[in-house]
């Protein structure tokens, strides 16, 4: 064993030491009893409206044409759709993503874990099909693009029309289901908050991987309480305004219901590291978090595997009690490998 990973043993074995004694009950015998108060009735999630019901696919081409031209009267609508590269010039929106830190960021992370630029990679859920855009322009060879909404604005359709047969296009679903076992990699960036059914649309990914085949899943969706929650459903930008679909979950809970389906979590790669480049925020540090620290201490541990036994000890922990500043719960990315059943 090198003395390197030896290292790396002693320090996950310590901080695992660590939070167990934190969570140590001070008086064994007794059960645990964790007190959270019941609040009031009529609370800010029962005065949640559900009723209205969420996007309506086959409406949702319509609704950004509508927002569209409501930007042109509203900056802060205008600023929303440029922020998710929704604004009304298709070919503004590719080159702004494409000239972004986010491509170089994905694209020198997905390399580090073996991925070549020869790999057979899909982009699920892909939306316009920007960053399989991007990753083509970047000389990837082997990209596939698959998202069920083949329209011009909110799916594949501009991307057909510039990626020429650079680019494999997939927007039906039965062709989708008839791969077997093609891709060596799968990278989604914001698309599994929009699955009602996260393990089904899972399962179906998986068949068309290989066996031991890495899923990047950037930039989700997270709300690691009732409180966040409600933050993120009431002022999302397109949720609160347009109705479209986007249930914020905790990050266990997509580990959850994703290795439920035949996955393992083998990396989780926290917000500050590299400076959000990743996610492209531009959000500051609490004070008690370093980022070049941090950025060293996941560069280290990265093909390991021992960013996944921090994120987890980080799960238990604020189960039991707010520790304060999150770091690992809130991940730029996570990294499944495709396993046996």
């Amino acid at each position: 064993m090198s003395s390197v990973f030896e290292t790396f043993l002693r320090r996950g074995r310590a901080q695992v030491a660590k939070a167990a004694a934190k969570l140590k009950p001070s008086k064994p015998k007794q059960s645990v009893v964790i007190h959270r108060g019941y609040g009031s009735a009529d609370d800010d999630i029962d005065k949640m409206d559900l009723a209205r019901g969420f996007e309506n696919p086959a409406r949702w081409e319509d609704t950004i044409k509508s927002a569209q031209q409501e930007a042109k009267n509203d900056k802060s609508l205008a600023a929303i759709l440029s922020s998710i590269y929704l604004q009304e010039g298709r070919r503004e929106a590719f080159e702004t993503f494409d000239v972004s830190q986010i491509p170089d960021a994905i694209s020198s992370f997905i390399l580090r874990f073996g991925i070549s630029k020869s790999s057979v990679i899909c982009d699920l859920g892909c939306g316009p099909g920007h960053l399989a855009y991007a990753l083509s322009k970047r000389r990837f060879k082997n990209i596939s693009a698959m998202d069920p909404n083949g329209e011009w604005n909110t799916g594949t359709g501009y991307l057909r029309s510039v990626a020429g047969n650079r680019i494999n296009i997939i927007n039906d679903l039965k062709e989708w289901r008839s791969i077997g076992g093609k891709f060596d990699a799968i990278v989604s960036q914001a698309t599994i908050h929009h699955w009602q059914h996260i393990p089904l649309v899972a399962m179906d990914a998986r068949r068309t991987m290989k066996p031991g085949a890495l899923w990047f899943a950037f930039s989700e969706y997270f709300a690691n309480s009732p409180r966040e929650f409600v933050n993120a459903i009431n002022f999302h930008p397109t949720a609160s305004r347009y109705g479209s679909y986007e249930w914020a979950y905790p990050p266990s809970a997509y580990v959850d219901l994703i290795e439920s389906v035949g996955f393992t979590l083998i990396a989780a790669v926290p917000y500050f590291y590299r400076n959000n480049e990743i996610v492209g925020s531009m959000r500051d540090p609490p004070a008690d978090i370093d980022p070049k620290r941090l950025t060293e201490e996941v560069d280290r541990s990265l093909l390991s595997g021992e960013t996944v036994e921090w994120f987890w000890n980080e799960v238990d922990m604020f189960r039991r009690q707010d520790h304060g500043n999150r770091i690992y719960t809130e991940p730029q990315v996570l990294v499944f490998r495709r396993t046996a059943v």
